[in-house]
């Protein structure tokens, strides 16, 4: 290649090159709606601020715009307060601020979507996050508490909003740590760490942080076990079709169709129980054949519907019974 080509060949590039940087570098002006971002320091909160979104008119090098919007997650004003303006209640703050991360982009104008506010202004609601030393208060669902349980530790941290802890009854003032005893213990004593919940003064209380976040709880428990008689149970017979169909059950003469259950765990689950919540079955086998006259088929019952946990107490009553065999039907003259 000649020294004449290569040199035309350079001046080529370098042309390309100036015009490109000179095509980026050109200065234009813009305007995007962008969405409102507020934070504040450890130890204080945003309650709210307006408004949400702004309309931002700015100015800069055509390759900073299409840089920014080729990066949906920085079309944002983020204002972030520090110093002088950590203060509780109102606090104004000048949009401007949040486009620092805007580089060599200058901004004309800013407004908010009704045009209100030609200067940019961000009117934040900050309130200071202030430590409580609170007891902690243990409610139980599911079993009886024989006595005060042990908690440890009994006083935690609660870290919650100045305004809102003023507005706070002294009676509303405790963590709240509910301890629940599913499925009921056989033993009567329950250690168990146990989460704080997330609001000072109980649920409809004022939300909170605390520390340490869980507890320690040790209890005593009234018996959560009761037994029951549950009377005039229905026996009822179940079996495969080809031993229902050409048979039909005796019972001794003396016998009861019905018969009581006695059953036992925990109260909860006991106490509720009615006849008609347990189901009897003499359940027939495909063996079973009539036995002579005056000898039975002795048999427990199959008991279904009882509640996990609950459980008969002691051996189930042996029904005796036997098998006839179904008259065929005379069909009508």
């Amino acid at each position: 290649m000649s020294e004449r080509v290569r040199t035309f060949l350079a001046v080529v590039t370098l042309t390309a090159v100036i015009w490109v940087w000179a095509d980026l570098e050109q200065r234009r002006e813009d305007k995007q709606e962008v969405p409102v971002e507020v934070t504040a320091p450890s130890g204080y909160v945003v309650r709210g601020f307006a408004p949400k979104h702004i309309e931002v008119t700015f100015i800069g090098p055509k390759g900073e715009i299409d840089q920014l919007r080729a990066k949906p997650e920085d079309m944002v004003c983020r204002i972030a307060l520090t110093g002088p303006q950590l203060q509780t209640g109102r606090v104004v703050v000048p949009a401007k601020e949040g486009f620092t991360h805007w580089h060599r982009l200058d901004i004309l104008k800013i407004a908010d979507n009704d045009n209100t506010i030609t200067d940019g202004e961000i009117v934040v609601n900050l309130d200071r996050r202030v430590p409580q030393r609170v007891p902690v208060r243990v409610d139980v669902k599911g079993a009886t508490l024989a006595s005060q349980p042990a908690v440890e530790p009994a006083e935690v941290t609660a870290t919650v909003s100045e305004s809102e802890l003023a507005n706070l009854p002294e009676a509303k003032r405790f963590a709240s740590a509910l301890l629940v005893v599913a499925p009921a213990p056989k033993e009567l004593k329950i250690e168990r760490e146990v989460s704080l919940e997330p609001r000072l003064g109980g649920a409809d209380g004022i939300e909170a942080t605390f520390q340490p976040a869980a507890v320690r709880i040790t209890a005593q428990l009234e018996s959560t076990v009761s037994t029951k008689t549950i009377e005039q149970i229905s026996i009822l017979i179940a079996g495969p079709p080809e031993m229902l169909n050409p048979y039909e059950v005796v019972f001794q003469e003396d016998a009861d169709r019905l018969i009581d259950l006695k059953v036992q765990g925990p109260r909860q689950l006991v106490e509720p129980l009615t006849a008609q919540d347990v189901r009897v079955e003499l359940v027939l086998a495909p063996d079973d054949r009539p036995t002579s006259e005056g000898t039975w088929i002795p048999r427990p019952p199959k008991i279904l519907g009882l509640p996990a946990g609950v459980e008969v107490v002691g051996p189930l009553p042996t029904i005796n019974f036997n098998l006839k065999k179904r008259q065929d039907e005379v069909p009508a003259p």
